[in-house]
This record gives structure tokens, C-alpha cells and sequence, in this order.
């Protein structure tokens, strides 16, 4: 199971500049705690993100509390539609993308 979330999230990391995306939209929130690792992002909101696996290595040097703007696109791959989240660290000025958990 988790080889095949692997290969997903793979996937869509190199499709995420190849494929056509729908409008997105932004909300600002802040980042309350992470993992470790930086692979989550827990949000004051109460929205969980797991951080696609090329952009861990800058999530995990982020401190909270952060302020964040998070916005969405829809992503198309074989049919199916994909939901993923940029989320920008107002403080650090950079970007990770990622797969919102709750």
C-alpha cells in the first residue's frame, strides 16, 4: 500500500508541470507544528498536509508558528483529478506542494 501511494505521489510531482491545471484559489493560515522531517504540516486551522516527497527537505527547516497562504489546484492525470496545495511560507519565502490529510 505504501509503495503504491509512493508511485502516486511521484507521479503527480512530474506531472505538476506538465499538465493542464484549473483555477485555484488562496487562503492565508498559519503553520502551528510540523513532523520532524517536515513530511506534515499541522495548521492553526486544524488542516493536516503531507508534503510531496521533493519538497520535504524545505519544509523540514520551516519554524512555526509561520504565516502561510495555502492555495489549491486541480491537477488531470488518465481521467482523475487531483487536488494539490501550494503552500508558501510567508516568513521563509518558499514554496512546497502537498496533499491536504484533514
Amino acid at each position: 500500500m505504501a509503495d503504491r501511494i509512493l508511485r502516486i505521489v511521484v507521479t503527480l510531482v512530474a506531472l505538476l508541470a506538465s499538465s493542464p491545471t484549473y483555477a485555484s484559489s488562496c487562503e492565508d493560515d498559519d503553520l502551528q507544528s510540523k513532523s520532524n522531517d517536515g513530511s506534515y504540516l499541522f495548521m492553526l486551522s486544524g488542516a493536516v498536509y503531507e508534503v510531496l516527497a521533493g519538497d520535504v527537505i524545505d519544509s523540514s527547516l520551516w519554524l512555526p508558528p509561520s504565516e502561510v497562504v495555502i492555495c489549491s489546484r486541480v491537477v488531470s492525470y488518465r481521467g482523475d483529478k487531483y487536488t494539490i496545495y501550494d503552500i508558501v511560507n510567508k516568513d521563509e519565502n518558499e514554496k512546497v506542494s502537498a496533499i491536504k490529510r484533514r
